[in-house]
């Protein structure tokens, strides 16, 4: 099943099985339009009253419902972190677990290099993998990766583009 919820820059896709989140994808409106935006989206004005969902059948009912909602609720109002019942912490390895865990625990509005990621998860020398991992993280938002930025404060690169990134961070100011 999946839940799409519309934001002013494109679309949170959201597959749930099990009643578990397992993928979220981010998509922009210039790639479902093939129009590209001169200046990035103003987020003036945009609140519960305009949020988006498609209501068809296949992708919004009561079974996604909860899920669309929290993530809604974690982006646009004061839910601090997305509750671990409702997914699966990512990673095959030991290390991976650890830094999408450490990644998961940072405070809403803040940012992490991925040097001090590296760190915190156990293995200061490994903020290369600590980026592969950002770079196929399946629950950006959840595991937010948009928080990670280079060593010299400049954002780095996001996936699927930088675009989200600075929105991300932008709503959590």
């Amino acid at each position: 099943m999946k839940a799409v919820l519309e934001t002013p820059i494109g679309s949170v896709i959201i597959n749930v099985k099990n009643d578990k989140i397992t993928k979220i994808k981010l998509t922009l409106w210039e790639q479902v339009s093939g129009q590209k935006d001169k200046d990035f989206p103003s987020l003036d004005g945009w609140g519960a009253g305009q949020r988006g969902a498609n209501k068809n059948e296949n992708y919004y009912n009561s079974k996604t419902k909860k899920h669309f909602d929290i993530i809604y609720a974690y982006l646009f109002e004061d839910l601090p972190r997305i509750p671990k019942e409702i997914f699966d912490f990512p990673g095959e390895t030991v290390f991976a677990k650890k830094v999408y865990e450490t990644l998961y625990n940072t405070k809403k509005g803040s940012v992490i290099t991925y040097k001090e990621l590296a760190l915190k998860s156990g293995n200061p020398k490994a903020y290369r993998a600590v980026g592969n991992l950002m770079k196929n993280n399946p629950l950006p938002i959840i595991i937010p990766c948009h928080r990670v930025i280079k060593s010299d404060g400049t954002l780095g690169k996001y996936s699927p583009d930088i675009k989200w990134k600075k929105y991300l961070l932008d709503l959590e100011r």
